[in-house]
């Protein structure tokens, strides 16, 4: 066909034009060709039988086509090895979403935040420290939800064979405990999903608590974000007075001999990678060097899979939390509400530091990645009072 279209131009910018078009007109055909249909093997077979010398047209052609196949091969074998070597999430619109450290299988455990709450599915709070989690949890359980956290395993229920849920005065529980990284295999292999039993998983390790959870029966996660300034301020001097704290490292009462402005400079020199939220969210060390497309990987697990709610606008965020997961007409909601949200629980009143300030110059510094992810996450909130409420 180029033979015949060609060889009664001697213009060689026309004679370009032509070949241009045709290799246009080329490509969209051999986007729809199945090289194993029988009748195009055919077709292949006896065209080859009588195919006549190419001209020397033809073959500037084939020069200029091969370069193209060429570059094109090379672009798909690097997209294919790409492919290959993270995991990616195929979400409903069709559009690929890399996890990093995450299994396929568990990054399609969570659904997306625009779609409509499934009966399978379950409400999974990632708990971030000194951001509200302590008047969260309190909450919930006040307000009567079966739920898998930090108290579901005591008085022995961490011996449990099977799931049941059981009460601890006005609490429900469900005997997992969610907050740990082995109770969180302990819930996966007792199949906490599939029983449907827990109207709440609460974790703070939502990069490995996905895993509990299955295609079929689904994760559906919300945040309440803090500034991690502000965050950091508060766990300093919680720390110094936590006694009561069970974790490994969380009491630290030599925190009360170093000034604030000091302890953040060593943060900032430490080999901690300044993203303690961004870490937790793909499945990381603090310690693991975190980079651009870590960032980009973050902010599109928020944006895809998260509810997203601010301390600083707290009601607003409980009010749509609740709206979401169908806790609003809840009959101890009101009563609770006033109780742990409006009073607050576990607060620990300390010195601020201002914004802009030097100090709090330093502790951006020190926790660069996670102050990125909170502005997003800032975004996002707006963002989802206008297309999911």
């Amino acid at each position: 066909e180029i033979n015949d279209h060609t060889e009664n131009y001697s213009d060689e910018d026309e004679h370009d034009d032509i070949v241009d078009d045709f290799i246009k007109r080329l490509d969209d055909s051999l986007a729809d060709v199945d090289l194993d249909d029988d009748e195009t093997q055919q077709f292949l077979t006896s065209h080859e039988q009588s195919a006549s010398p190419p001209s020397s047209s033809f073959c500037n052609y084939l020069k200029i086509a091969g370069k193209t196949i060429f570059i094109g091969a090379l672009a798909v074998i690097s997209f294919l090895a790409f492919l290959g070597s993270p995991v990616f999430l195929v979400n409903k619109r069709g559009a690929m979403l890399e996890f990093s450290g995450l299994s396929w299988q568990a990054a399609n455990n969570l659904g997306d935040v625009t779609d409509d709450m499934n009966e399978a599915d379950t409400a999974l709070y990632w708990h971030i420290p000194k951001a509200g989690g302590s008047s969260m949890k309190a909450y919930y359980s006040c307000m009567g939800l079966v739920e898998a956290t930090s108290g579901s395993e005591q008085r022995g229920h961490n011996h449990d064979e099977s799931l049941k849920v059981w009460r601890n005065g006005a609490h429900n529980y469900i005997n997992v405990d969610t907050t740990r990284k082995d109770g969180i295999l302990r819930a996966k292999s007792l199949g906490l999903a599939e029983s449907n039993l827990a109207d709440l998983v609460t974790t703070m390790f939502p990069g490995a608590a996905v895993d509990i959870f299955t295609p079929e029966h689904k994760g559906r996660p919300f945040v309440l974000f803090r500034h991690p300034v502000d965050r950091a301020v508060s766990s300093f001097y919680y720390r110094q007075i936590a006694t009561w704290e069970k974790g490994k490292g969380v009491y630290d009462p030599s925190l009360a001999n170093i000034e604030i402005d000091a302890w953040f400079e060593q943060q900032a020199k430490s080999n901690e990678n300044g993203g303690y939220m961004v870490s937790l969210l793909l499945n990381k060390s603090r310690t693991d060097p975190l980079t651009n497309d870590d960032m980009i990987l973050a902010k599109r697990i928020l944006r895809e899979k998260f509810l997203v709610g601010l301390m600083t606008e707290m009601e607003e965020s409980v009010d749509r939390f609740d709206t979401y997961f169908g806790w609003y007409e809840n009959e101890k909601r009101q009563e609770c509400y006033e109780d742990f949200i409006r009073q607050g629980r576990n607060r620990n009143p300390h010195t601020k530091v201002e914004e802009g300030s030097d100090t709090w110059n330093v502790a951006v510094e020190a926790n660069a990645f996670d102050v990125e992810l909170y502005e997003y996450a800032v975004q996002l909130f707006e963002e989802q009072e206008n297309f999911i409420f």
